[in-house]
């Protein structure tokens, strides 16, 4: 009985997982424009940087998972 179920199992294959980002906020050139010259002013703020450029990397995910998700 113990080889039959586990040749049953043995044959499921676990579902993709679905990986969903939320939706992501847009901003206008003018505020980027914004955020940049702001940045430039405060040459002092050294972790700053560090954490856009993450957030940047994860909109960029984000965006790549959504165009996979629109061509299936």
């Amino acid at each position: 009985m113990a080889a039959f179920l586990a040749a049953l199992l043995g044959g499921c294959t676990p579902a993709p997982a679905r990986l969903i980002c939320p939706p992501l906020v847009q901003y206008s050139p003018q505020e980027q424009a914004a955020l940049a010259a702001e940045l430039r002013a405060h040459p002092d703020l050294r972790e700053v940087p560090v954490f856009l450029a993450d957030y940047g990397n994860e909109r960029a995910e984000c965006r790549a998972l959504d165009t996979k998700k629109t061509k299936h």
